[in-house]
């Protein structure tokens, strides 16, 4: 297992997209939305969409958020310095990805992918095929550096599904369910955090996304499952830095819960 690693800066914010169609309710742009599930949706089963930075930008890691794939669906992501298509895939090409690999994970409905060394691209491309439907869909996307923090997180934390439904008991015993969706939350112990990473990483981290906007947080870079092991979300509670046990050592306790 590897030290937990985050996005911060999320270049998709500054970006354009396009697609190779849309609905009209349901349009390209939603894919910059912080909400994954504000969908762009396609107007057939095979498409893609291609996010301009606008200039070319160091990033290691990409997410798509939101998917609703169908369990033989492919996905394929591709980053270009130049081609404006992104189809050239001069930076990296993933190749057509089935669910239950490393970054693509329909159950989980997201794409995580890192690649082994930064790099500069302008264009992301990703194509989504899904025989069995009639189109497809994406929410939010992800294209940034990721930090990785120089000692992991404590044992201790926790991971946890949420389930919104609702349950009410009647007075004759029956139970009513009124069945909604669920989210994904963790809360993680850093006990160990080195004065560079408490002045920098958990500084901005602080200051600039505060507890209104969404971060990536990969548990573990070396996951067999990105998807699952990564959380696309708001720090909820955002707590007080502690001075560590030694000189220029802190701590901090980070908690998020997962963007629906």
């Amino acid at each position: 297992m590897a030290n937990a690693s985050i996005v911060i800066d999320n270049n998709a914010d500054n970006a354009t997209v396009g697609a190779s169609s849309q609905v009209l309710v349901m349009p390209a742009s939603n894919l910059l939305t912080p909400h994954p599930s504000e969908r762009w949706r396609s107007l057939s089963n095979t498409a893609w969409f291609v996010l301009d930075k606008g200039a070319a930008v160091v990033a290691d890691t990409v997410m798509i958020g939101g998917l609703t794939c169908g369990v033989n669906a492919t996905a394929r992501l591709r980053l270009s310095s130049i081609d404006a298509s992104g189809a050239a895939g001069d930076i990296f090409d993933s190749g057509d990805l089935a669910s239950g690999s490393i970054s693509f994970d329909v159950e989980y409905r997201s794409f995580v992918h890192q690649l082994a060394a930064p790099a500069a691209w302008r264009y992301q491309r990703f194509d989504i095929n899904d025989p069995d439907a009639d189109f497809v869909e994406a929410g939010s996307v992800v294209d940034g550096l990721a930090v990785t923090f120089d000692y992991n997180f404590a044992p201790g934390g926790s991971f946890q599904h949420v389930d919104r439904s609702r349950v009410s008991t009647t007075a004759s015993g029956m139970t009513l369910i009124w069945d909604d969706n669920n989210f994904r939350r963790v809360d993680l112990s850093f006990g160990w955090v080195t004065a560079a990473q408490r002045y920098g990483l958990i500084e901005r981290l602080d200051r600039i996304k505060g507890k209104k906007r969404n971060v990536l947080l990969i548990t573990d870079p070396e996951s067999e499952n990105l998807p699952r092991d990564s959380i696309f979300g708001r720090v909820t509670d955002q707590t007080a830095v502690n001075f560590g046990p030694v000189f220029d050592i802190f701590g901090k306790q980070l908690r998020i819960e997962e963007r629906i």
